[in-house]
C-alpha cells in the first residue's frame, strides 16, 4: 500500500491537480451507514431498556472521542492510498507520557502541546519511512506498531500508571448533556472537511489516491504530501491521547490496543475505499458512531465482549466487499 507504488495507468491528468475534482463515495453508498446506524439503534433499543438513555448516549459519545479523532485522520491517509496499523500503541505510548506529566503537575495546556507534538514525531517516522525509504505503508507501520507497543511494555515494567484528567474538559465537562470534548470533534472533522474539499493540500491526496504516477507528472510533490498526512494523523493520534487519558485514568500495557482495528473499521464502513483515491470525513464521522454503538450495545444486549471483534471485522469485510462490486461496476460502466 505504498504511496509510491503504481497502482493504476500512469496516464497524466487532463489540466492540473486543482482542476481536478476528488473522487468522491457515491450516493448510494453515501446512505448504507446511516441506514445501518438506524437500524443498529432500532435492534439495540428493543435489546436493551436502557440503551436509549441519555446518560447512556453520553457515555456512547465520550467513548468513541478518541476514536473519532484517530479516525479522522486515518481517512485522509487511507484515501492518499496508504494506512497506519500503528495509531492503538502509539496513543498507549503518548497517553502514558500524558500520565507522567500530569502527575508531576505540569500545566495542561504543555501537557496537550507536548502529546500532539510527540504524536506528530511518531507520524513523522512513519510518513519518512513509507516516502522516503519506500516501504510499503502496511509493513512500515506494522514495524513502527511492534516498536511502540514494546516501548510502551518497556514503560509500564508491571506497574499500572494512574493520572487524573488533564481537564475536566475532556472527562466530565457536560454542555446540553452532551460532553464538552465531543465539540472538539466537530472542529476537528470541520477542518478536515474544509481541507479535503477546498485546499490545495486536500486535493493533492485524493490525486495521490487515485494515481500516483498522475499526480507526480502533475506537479504534486508527492513525498511531501505522504509526509504531511502521517504527520496529521500522528498529531491527532496525541490529542487523542489526553482524551483517552482523561476518560479512563489509567495506562496499561495493552492500552490503546483495540483501537487500530476499530478505527481502520471506521474509516471503511464509512465509505473510504481501502484502495485510496475515494472517501470523505464525513462518511468516517458516520462509521464511528456505527462502531461506537456497536460495542455499547453487544455490551448492554449481554452479547459476550468477545463478539465485538468479530462483528468489526465482518463489518470491514463487507464494506471491503461492496467497494470491490461498486468499483467493478464503475469499470465496466466505463468500457461500455
Amino acid at each position: 500500500m505504498s504511496t509510491d507504488l503504481t497502482r493504476r495507468s500512469p496516464t497524466p491528468p487532463q489540466g492540473s491537480v486543482q482542476d481536478r475534482r476528488p473522487r468522491r463515495v457515491g450516493p448510494v453508498r453515501q446512505l448504507v451507514v446511516p441506514l445501518l446506524l438506524v437500524l443498529e439503534l432500532v435492534v439495540f433499543a428493543t435489546l436493551s431498556d436502557s440503551f436509549l438513555t441519555s446518560g447512556n448516549m453520553a457515555n456512547v459519545i465520550l467513548n468513541s472521542v478518541d476514536l473519532a479523532l484517530i479516525a479522522g485522520g486515518l481517512t485522509l491517509v487511507i484515501i492518499l492510498g496508504g494506512i497506519d496499523v500503528s495509531t492503538g500503541p502509539a496513543l498507549g505510548v503518548v497517553a502514558w507520557v500524558v500520565g507522567t506529566l500530569t502527575v508531576a503537575d505540569v500545566p495542561a495546556p504543555l501537557v496537550v502541546i507536548l502529546a500532539i507534538a510527540l504524536g506528530g514525531l511518531m507520524g513523522l517516522i512513519n510518513g519518512a519511512i513509507v516516502s522516503l525509504l519506500n516501504v510499503t505503508a502496511i509493513i512500515a507501520t506494522l514495524g513502527t506498531a511492534a516498536i511502540w507497543q514494546t516501548t510502551l511494555f518497556g514503560l509500564w515494567g508491571g506497574t499500572d500508571l494512574f493520572a487524573p484528567p488533564v481537564s475536566t474538559y475532556a472527562a466530565a465537562d457536560r454542555l446540553f448533556g452532551v460532553p464538552t470534548v465531543a465539540f472538539l470533534v466537530v472542529l476537528v472533522y470541520a477542518a478536515l472537511w474544509y481541507v479535503s474539499r477546498y485546499r490545495a493540500f486536500g486535493r493533492h491526496v485524493y490525486a495521490v489516491g487515485n494515481d500516483i504516477e498522475a499526480a507526480r507528472l502533475s506537479g504534486v510533490r508527492v513525498r511531501r504530501v505522504t509526509l504531511s498526512t502521517y504527520v496529521l494523523v500522528g498529531s491527532l493520534v496525541g490529542l487523542a491521547a489526553v482524551v483517552y487519558m482523561a476518560r479512563v485514568g489509567v495506562v496499561q500495557a495493552s492500552s490503546g490496543a483495540d483501537l487500530s482495528l476499530a478505527a481502520i473499521a471506521a474509516v471503511v464502513v464509512g465509505g473510504t475505499s481501502i484502495t485510496g483515491g475515494r472517501g470523505s470525513v464525513i462518511g468516517t464521522l458516520f462509521g464511528v458512531l456505527f462502531i461506537a454503538v456497536l460495542q455499547n450495545g453487544v455490551v448492554l444486549a449481554g452479547v459476550p465482549p468477545l463478539w465485538n471483534g468479530v462483528l468489526v471485522g465482518l463489518f470491514i469485510l463487507v464494506a471491503v466487499g461492496i467497494d470491490v462490486v461498486s468499483d467493478r461496476v464503475s469499470a465496466r460502466r466505463g468500457r461500455a
